[in-house]
């Protein structure tokens, strides 16, 4: 039987390196675009493509972006083009990441942007977007669409709260965009770890996937600023069914691979922590699932690393340029509902995310706390500090 299977795969292998791409594998086009800020006068263009069937070979080994001023004049080229992979477990169809950073972006200016073609992949559409204001510039007000748990609302959540929520929410956003500069997304991104169960039949990369690609409206026009939420800790919300995740579906992995947030520039770590300047605001992003004591989802580094660059970050910040400075993390600790009472220890508050941060942003003077996870919206003033609640689950408030 060993032998059986032995030759099986080597068969297999052979077929699959006479395979020639160029010939069977129809032209692959970019989906999941998304933008993020990349310092104060970059943006990231980020995006998917499934490699040709049964192969990995990446289907675009120099991403280019091409980009001006106007749509039929794109006279400018990216740079720091990067690829990845991580899930080995299905190479009928892998899929590849891509991120590119636009720089040198004038202030406040439309910049029409395309994913170049090449071989194997086809040219993006040509889209849009408007570059940040000049860094302390309070000429205009700054509009932020904040939300946490968004996403797919699964069997679940069509029972309670009928189908096609996630589509109603969707847009509902897309009809605000005139009046949004950019989004805070305060983690649980897509639900994807819901799936197969919840949201059936789709697996967990389908499901991001379909997730992500749906998002687009969104995220392909205006920089997607996101924070890890539970949800983007396995490939399965079920502590016992943890182990049952592949290797490279566990510790945040899709979601370091999927979003590329500025922590190079800010001295972060992946897409955990990081900060970023828009116009007036300083805006810094935490990890309310690990990398402090008695984190809720343990540690990617240690339990002191991200504390010490937040004291850093704050202490960092001038005032007299950016005077607003908004925090963004996934859980709350101020809320209306008392301490663990729901659903066991730490799902309303977090007391641990309170003793790890809240003495450092009332010391730094943070103007606003936002985080999202518990369902509902609320906000609350404590220390001359704002408190909200936006856990959307599907809802735009």
């Amino acid at each position: 039987m060993n032998k059986r299977v032995f030759l099986l795969y080597f068969l297999l292998a052979v077929v699959v390196s006479t395979i020639d791409t160029s010939v069977s594998c129809p032209q692959r086009v970019p989906d999941q675009i998304r933008l993020a800020f990349a310092g104060n006068d970059g943006v990231n263009v980020g995006w998917h493509l499934t490699a040709c069937p049964l192969t990995t070979t990446n289907p675009n080994p120099n991403p280019i972006v091409i980009f001006g001023f106007s749509p039929t004049a794109l006279q400018f080229t990216s740079i720091n083009g990067k690829s990845s992979f991580y899930d080995n477990q299905t190479c009928s169809e892998t899929s590849w990441f891509y991120s590119v950073e636009l720089s040198n972006l004038e202030p406040s200016t439309v910049y029409y942007y395309q994913i170049a073609g090449s071989n194997l992949v086809a040219a993006s559409s040509i889209l849009n977007f408007t570059s940040a204001p000049t860094l302390g510039s309070q000429s205009q007000p700054i509009k932020i669409g904040c939300y946490g748990d968004l996403g797919l609302n699964g069997l679940a959540g069509t029972i309670l709260d009928g189908p096609d929520l996630f589509d109603q929410a969707l847009n509902a956003l897309q009809q605000k965009l005139p009046e949004i500069d950019f989004f805070l997304h305060h983690g649980d991104i897509c639900y994807a770890d819901e799936g197969p169960i919840l949201i059936p039949p789709k697996t967990y990369e389908q499901a991001m996937d379909y997730c992500q690609s749906r998002m687009s409206v969104l995220t392909s026009v205006r920089c997607y600023m996101t924070a890890p939420g539970n949800h983007e800790i396995n490939c399965t919300e079920v502590p016992k069914l943890y182990d049952e995740c592949p290797a490279d579906q566990r510790n945040q992995i899709p979601y370091s691979h999927r979003f590329n947030m500025p922590s190079n520039q800010s001295g972060g770590y992946l897409n955990s922590w990081y900060s970023f300047n828009y116009g007036f605001v300083h805006v810094t992003s935490l990890s309310c699932e690990s990398d402090f004591p008695n984190a809720p989802s343990g540690n990617l580094l240690d339990t002191t690393t991200q504390i010490n660059w937040l004291k850093n970050d704050l202490a960092a910040v001038n005032r007299t340029i950016t005077p607003w400075l908004i925090v963004q993390c996934h859980r709350p600790w101020k809320g209306s509902t008392a301490l663990e009472t729901q659903f066991g220890a730490g799902i309303v508050d977090c007391p641990a995310c309170q003793a790890a941060f809240e003495n450092i942003i009332i010391q730094y003077n943070v103007d606003i706390y936002i985080a999202g996870h518990v369902h509902w919206y609320e906000r609350i003033c404590l220390n001359g500090m704002y408190h909200q609640c936006l856990g959307s689950l599907a809802v735009a408030y």
